[in-house]
């Protein structure tokens, strides 16, 4: 029996055996931020800082927590970590880190790595076992790799993408009736076959955790932008760093990811008690974080120090990650 491409997007992507995260090499088929280099940790961390010392000004008294959703292995935690223990010891001291990931294996990595940095860490699987609190929850390359809806106009008709056990796509009505909003507002702006992903995941997700802060912020980083009613929101494959516009094919052996539509997540959020703080390129966040004191710092002519600044400006340059990623912060005041 057919599925919707949501649930066959779960499926390649977070299947315990088959599923890409399971079974993927770290930078075999991308670069994610933290893996490109330290320094982005080390930055988020200063940025998080101020936001933890702002909460902390405004509840005298109470113990913070700082949450990663979306953790993987720990590499960006551990980064984290590193820089609160090093620059900001008296946050590091009385501060509770907890550590969400799907995936056990990489939960306990994640956990043990953080550990070593003389933090408290909390880890659970999911975010609805992660108790209420107080502080900063942050995330990374997570929303776009939630599974979404995958529409098409069809027939003048706004119809939703299935797929059957064989691979074979196929078009049938919507799934749930909470696709019909998005359906609505898109379909003037699709020519006829183009498609277009929703991500209802998403917006729950945010939803959940404003539920779990009391008072706080929450930060994402992700890739994507605003989607207007008139832009087509197109899923994407990568293989071995290249785009594939494959979707189906090895389900498992390609990641498969949805640009975060920002202006949705921002709706969702205020709908749940979040209101936006600042939204930004992540090159500008980066930018106003010290980033260039780290390209400065790696000053040389050997291939390393060119290798090394190669990566920082990767992370900033408008051509590399610095405005295809955005940073999204929301505040919980109550």
């Amino acid at each position: 029996m057919p599925t919707t491409f949501r649930d066959f997007m779960e499926s390649a992507l977070y299947d315990p055996e088959r599923g890409f995260y399971s079974v993927r090499e770290k930078t075999a088929d991308f670069y994610t931020a933290p893996e490109l280099h330290p320094a982005f940790g080390a930055v988020l961390a200063d940025r998080v800082a101020v936001l933890l010392r702002r909460v902390q000004a405004e509840n005298p008294g109470q113990r913070l927590a700082l949450v990663e959703a979306g953790c993987g292995d720990g590499t960006l935690a551990s980064q984290v970590a590193r820089r609160l223990r090093e620059a900001h010891p008296d946050l590091a001291d009385g501060l509770r880190f907890a550590l969400v990931e799907r995936t056990r294996r990489d939960l306990t990595t994640a956990a043990r790595r953080v550990t070593a940095f003389g933090v408290s860490v909390d880890a659970c699987t999911d975010l609805e076992r992660l108790p209420g609190f107080v502080g900063v929850l942050y995330s990374n390359e997570l929303l776009d790799a939630l599974p979404a809806h995958l529409l098409v106009k069809r027939g003048g008709a706004m119809k939703e993408i299935y797929v059957d056990e064989q691979g074979r796509e196929s078009v049938g009505d919507l799934s749930t009736v909470m696709l019909s909003g998005a359906a609505a507002a898109i379909a003037p702006a699709l020519a006829e076959g183009e498609r277009h992903a929703v991500s209802l995941e998403s917006r729950e997700w945010i939803a959940r955790a404003a539920q779990k802060i009391s008072r706080g912020y929450v930060m994402t980083l992700d890739y994507g932008k605003r989607f207007s009613d008139l832009t087509p929101n197109t899923p994407r494959a990568y293989r071995a760093h290249r785009i594939e516009s494959d979707l189906i094919s090895a389900p498992g052996t390609k990641d498969l990811t949805v640009p975060v539509d920002f202006g949705a997540i921002m709706d969702a959020g205020r709908a749940a008690g979040l209101e936006p703080e600042s939204y930004e390129s992540l090159s500008r966040f980066l930018v106003d974080g010290g980033i260039e004191s780290w390209v400065a710092a790696a000053a040389g002519m050997d291939a390393s120090s060119y290798k090394e600044r190669a990566q920082l400006k990767t992370l900033f340059h408008p051509d590399g990650m610095g405005e295809a990623f955005k940073v999204l912060i929301q505040r919980k005041i109550s």
